[in-house]
């Protein structure tokens, strides 16, 4: 393989040219489309103008921050309220301080996703440092996390946040979320998350590091552009690192690397024969065995050049090419053991009844409005003695489940893998203390086992506090589905699943009053 030298690299660029230039007009023409369309970013209005606009929402909306100041839920109306405003609000200061104020609304009840997802619609409509308002928000949830079983949904928004801070390069604002987890964690005395955290600290901060060195290549190439240690150094990190081949392989091809550099050229070539594309896998799994480090990166290049060049080539070259492929898939997806069951067993029973709160809903499934507002969460308790109208007393194991405004349905989905009999508990509206808003809709309250749907309870229209009790078999059901549907208005819809339990017992039929024994 000889070595590349300039009068290589010259004709190089000229080849490159029609692409660069498509790009550039590319850039151009969305550019233009955007300002037609109006979807530029507005400027951020000054502090002054803000300050006024707050203090006017504030006036305006002076019994909604009274009520706002009882609890969370009352923050979270009021913040989704804010947010339609904004959406309707023609005066972009207005529509600023509006989003504003329900950010810090959702800051201070602790509602981390959501917040996010109004930090991206401000950053959408204004030109601000969306990541920077993300990170000072959630490290100031994270400092007022107490309790243990309130942090899962605030770490996992955010590493989400810290993924996108490190695909940005951003990594002094990841690495200040991940201390601010790995405090809250010796803060509730978490130490598995302490432990998890504190390792990511220290790979991200490595990876920070090796990011510097790209940024001082970068630099140099400033008034360098062919220095080939510098290109070196950008190629790799955009290609092994980042995957992002289409902006590497220009740096690799003015490397110092003679492998590498083979490979850039090649990559850079507009019209590619199957040859070339067999060569260039070859580069890239000879490199993946040469370069433990960034094996799988390369090894999925390798395979992506030759699943193009496969339907090309045949004989040795292509069964040679068909074994790698399949080595590679055997690698990632390792055969699943089957394991043949009795069709006489039995399910493997749980030991005792369990909250139907205490299983974790499968990952996704929980309904979000518009703003990404999870519509489901859980506090109080129910008690339900035989023959005696149901009573709510403060708990835990209540489950509210919200209508989603479209289709006007709702639903959470379980795993129970057939290890319940019996499914109990109660369905309705609970009244609210300091809140007077009825349902202005019949809701419907439904179970789905595996597949098979069956209506529990609907209330009436603008109805009073109401409770309607349940038992049902679930023996061997894999998957149980709630359902909450409101076919008109949903407001007031305060949809309630009280004490929702699963028990490895026989299903009871419910005693009616006046009929105990």
């Amino acid at each position: 393989m000889g070595i590349v030298t300039l009068t290589d690299i010259v004709p190089m660029f000229f080849l490159l040219r029609p692409r660069m230039l498509l790009a550039v007009l590319l850039a151009v023409f969305v550019s233009s489309a955007i300002n037609v369309l109006g979807a530029e970013r507005l400027p951020r209005p000054k502090s002054e103008s803000v300050k006024q606009a707050v203090k006017d929402i504030q006036e305006a909306y002076q019994q909604e921050y009274e009520q706002a100041d009882q609890g969370i839920e009352q923050k979270q109306i009021l913040a989704e309220n804010l947010i339609e405003a904004a959406g309707n609000e023609s005066d972009p200061i207005i529509q600023f301080a509006l989003l504003k104020e329900a950010i810090n609304l959702q800051a201070a009840a602790q509602l981390a996703e959501a917040l996010v997802e109004t930090t991206d619609t401000m950053s959408q409509r204004f030109e601000i440092d969306g990541m920077k308002i993300k990170v000072h928000f959630l490290k100031k949830i994270a400092a007022d996390t107490k309790k243990k079983n309130t942090e899962s949904r605030t770490v996992e928004t955010i590493r989400s946040v810290v993924d996108q801070a490190i695909a940005t390069d951003q990594y002094d604002k990841a690495l200040e979320l991940l201390a601010a987890v790995a405090a809250m964690g010796k803060r509730i005395r978490n130490q598995k998350l302490v432990r998890e955290y504190d390792k990511l600290v220290d790979t991200t901060r490595a990876e920070g590091i090796l990011f510097r060195s790209v940024e001082e290549a970068q630099n140099i190439l400033q008034d360098k552009p062919l220095d080939a240690e510098a290109n070196q150094v950008v190629g790799e990190w955009y290609c092994l690192k980042r995957n992002r081949w289409e902006e590497g392989v220009t740096y690799l091809a003015l490397g110092n690397h003679p492998e590498m550099k083979e490979l850039g050229r090649l990559d850079l070539k507009i019209e590619k024969t199957e040859t070339d594309e067999i060569r260039l896998g070859d580069l890239c799994w000879e490199l993946a065995e040469q370069m433990p480090g960034e094996s799988n990166t390369l090894t999925k290049r390798a395979i992506f050049w030759y699943e193009r060049a496969q339907p090309e080539v045949s004989g040795i070259v292509e069964k040679k090419i068909a074994n790698r492929i399949e080595s590679w898939k055997a690698e990632i997806q390792p055969p699943s053991k089957k394991v043949v069951k009795s069709e006489q067993e039995e399910p493997r029973l749980a030991k005792r009844p369990k909250p139907l709160t205490k299983v974790k809903p499968k990952k996704g499934n929980a309904p979000k409005n518009p703003l990404g507002t999870t519509l489901w969460n859980r506090n109080g308790r129910v008690i339900l003695p035989p023959g005696k109208t149901p009573t709510q007393v403060p708990g835990k194991n209540n489950l509210y489940l919200h209508p989603y405004p479209q289709p006007g349905k709702s639903f959470l989905v379980f795993d129970l893998d057939g290890r319940y009999r019996s499914f109990t508990g109660g369905v309705g509206v609970p009244e609210i203390s300091g809140y007077n808003r009825r349902p202005r809709s019949t809701i419907t309250f439904s179970v789905i086992r595996d597949g098979e749907e069956k209506q529990i309870a609907e209330t009436g229209r603008r109805g009073r506090r109401s409770l309607t009790p349940f038992a049902l078999d679930v023996t061997g059901v894999k998957q149980l589905v709630l359902t909450t549907s409101c076919d008109g208005n949903i407001e007031g819809c305060f949809a309630f699943w009280f004490n929702p339990i699963l028990s490895p017992e026989e299903v009871k039929p419910i005693e009616q009053p006046g009929k105990r024994r």
